[in-house]
């Protein structure tokens, strides 16, 4: 796990400089995700920089993939030698909010927590993958009312995280988006609440420049997202730094990635929750 770990040079208690870990999805690895784009518009906007490889490309077992959520948190903190803030992307925030419910030293290192396009209650198109009642272990988990999503939802992180959760109503993955991507207690932030009429798919929501905008507000200042503080919140489609021929790459690459998953076992049922969230 320490392995999957990557941190830039800024990621130390003298830099000044806030650190962000970055949580893929499914499919897509950490350099697919946010290489072309994240990592380097919040590099440029004066922040350090942390991702994590979560094993087996996201596609395993959800706890499992928590577990490296916990590492990575735990080792940045250590490196920048303060608390840090997290971004999630797709499965990333169900993840990494996981993480943070259920370990309680990992929560005290967080202060931000946003998510991108999460399933953080699951999808619909997961319960369509398992209504022949045989799907990867990761489709069970993410099918709505699932043991995972329940658990996961039955009470909020730690209060002192401040959690926003970004979405768009168009995304072909994450539906229905404003049901599934909210999180109790959070800030929960549509993008056609405030761009309309804004067409954002579930990988777009990687490029978006509103989400970005509102990503870095909640870095910004103490408390979650807030479109009121943001000037020109729609004024760009596309987050700054946006680097073309790299999204093209990841692209392809991640797709074959993703598709990877209907080669993880077919499993007949829901596996069980570690000992420690199924009391």
């Amino acid at each position: 796990m320490d392995n999957s770990v990557w941190c830039d040079g800024n990621v130390n208690p003298t830099s000044g400089k806030k650190t962000v870990l970055l949580v893929h999805g499914v499919g897509f690895d950490a350099r697919d995700s946010w290489s072309w784009g994240y990592q380097r518009a919040l590099t440029k906007d004066g922040f350090a920089v942390c991702t994590v490889q979560v094993g087996n490309f996201g596609r395993g077992e959800a706890a499992q993939g928590a577990e490296y959520v916990v590492n990575a948190i735990r080792e940045a903190r250590e490196r920048a030698g303060q608390n840090i803030s997290v971004i999630g992307h797709s499965a990333g925030p169900p993840l990494a909010l996981w993480a943070m419910k259920y370990w309680p030293d990992v929560a005290e290192s967080v202060d931000d927590m946003i998510g991108l396009a999460g399933a953080i209650k699951g999808t619909i198109f997961a319960d369509a993958v398992c209504v022949v009642d045989k799907c990867p272990a990761l489709a069970w988990q993410l099918s709505r009312d699932s043991n995972f999503v329940n658990a996961l939802n039955d009470q909020r992180v730690n209060p002192d995280i401040d959690v926003t959760s970004l979405f768009s109503l168009t995304d072909e993955g994450i539906q229905p988006a404003r049901e599934v991507s909210s999180y109790d207690g959070g800030t929960n932030i549509a993008i056609q609440d405030h761009c309309r009429p804004w067409l954002v798919g579930h990988v777009g929501m990687l490029y978006d420049g509103a989400g970005y905008k509102l990503a870095l507000d909640a870095l910004n200042h103490p408390g979650p997202a807030d479109p009121a503080r943001v000037p020109d919140l729609c004024g760009n489609p596309i987050l700054p730094e946006f680097d073309a021929l790299g999204f093209a790459k990841s692209g392809i690459e991640g797709a074959g990635k993703y598709l990877g998953i209907i080669g993880e076992p077919f499993i007949g049922a829901e596996p069980a929750l570690p000992a420690y969230a199924a009391g």
